[in-house]
């Protein structure tokens, strides 16, 4: 079996591969996976780094999305050899193999390519536009780092219940990537953050009625400012660092609200995991939701993948294969 280790917090070169002779199997209510695909998020680069709310000492595998397929099944368990499952909340996913509760799991077609198959941004959007406003047509909507993979599909999703859509991205190729997915305008924000005035004049100055602000730091202070009366803002990432806080009586004149998001709290129950990815499936075979295309890496390889990430030039998924 191989599996990439977490050897030392840091940088990407404290991940290692290593090959070993371990066989695994299955308790009582898990299952074995034959791992086709590990989906690659910032919160794996956190890990590594041994950043934030979720941080672990090393040594560790890390990886918490992926797919695979059942080769063994324990006690208690309903799934069957050979079924193709997806999960996004089970530590261990870079391997060649992960022994998981089957309650992480979902069943997914055979006929979802790996892109669709990997179902945390998908999960992410899916939850962000159905947990804080009823989207209406018609309803203004902003969308921080638009051609990012969560991104490009809350664009898509917005645009398929109605809403007009306008998304940041700092560069204009990443803007072209934005408006593909269906943004009906678009603002480079570029290297500083500043978008506000150019927003207000899209919109005639009445601002947006929801924002969902994946950068945090830098821009979160700005999308509460950018709301019309009765919006929401919801802060639910942290690329540029952790959302500045909002004194409440800044919200009073507008009738303003914020709010805070993490799809681990809308998948914590086995049906809604279910059901959120069943409303993923639906869209990808009705046409409507089409995920980025992505690049693959082989295990080997993980050091160079969460570069790439790091990076911030990359625009569909990245994940590792065995």
């Amino acid at each position: 079996m191989q599996r990439v280790i977490v050897q030392q917090l840091g940088g990407p070169e404290g991940l290692l591969l290593e090959i070993n002779a371990d066989v695994l199997s299955p308790a009582a209510g898990e299952i074995l996976v034959d791992v086709e695909a590990a989906g690659i998020n910032f919160l794996d680069i956190n890990l590594r780094k041994g950043a934030g709310v979720h941080a672990i000492p090393a040594p560790f595998t890390p990886g918490f999305e992926g797919v695979g397929r059942i080769l063994a099944v324990g006690d208690g368990v309903s799934l069957a050899v050979g079924q193709r499952v997806a999960w996004i909340n089970a530590r261990g996913g870079y391997a060649s193999q992960l022994v998981v509760a089957a309650d992480l799991v979902v069943p997914v077609p055979n006929s979802l390519s790996v892109e669709q198959a990997l179902l945390f941004q998908a999960m992410t959007a899916q939850y962000l536009v159905t947990e804080y406003r009823t989207i209406r047509t018609g309803d203004r909507v902003l969308v921080h780092a638009a051609a990012s993979g969560v991104g490009q599909l809350l664009v898509q999703w917005l645009k398929h219940l109605g809403a007009w859509v306008v998304g940041t991205t700092s560069s204009d190729e990443k803007a072209a990537v934005a408006r593909a997915a269906g943004a009906d305008a678009m603002i480079n924000y570029g290297s500083d953050y500043r978008f506000l005035d150019e927003l207000l004049a899209l919109t005639n100055g009445q601002g947006v009625d929801l924002v969902f602000d994946s950068v945090g730091a830098a821009t979160f202070a700005n999308s509460v400012s950018a709301l019309a009366r009765g919006g929401m803002a919801v802060t639910c990432g942290v690329s540029s660092g952790p959302a500045p806080a909002i004194s409440p009586s800044a919200l009073i004149k507008s009738c303003t609200r914020i709010a805070g998001g993490s799809v681990f709290s809308y998948i914590a129950e086995v049906e809604a995991f279910r059901q959120r990815a069943q409303a993923i499936i639906d869209g990808i075979e009705a046409g409507w939701l089409k995920m980025p295309a992505g690049t693959a890496y082989p295990l080997a390889q993980a050091a160079e993948a969460h570069r790439a990430v790091e990076s911030r030039l990359t625009h569909g998924k990245l994940y590792l294969v065995p």
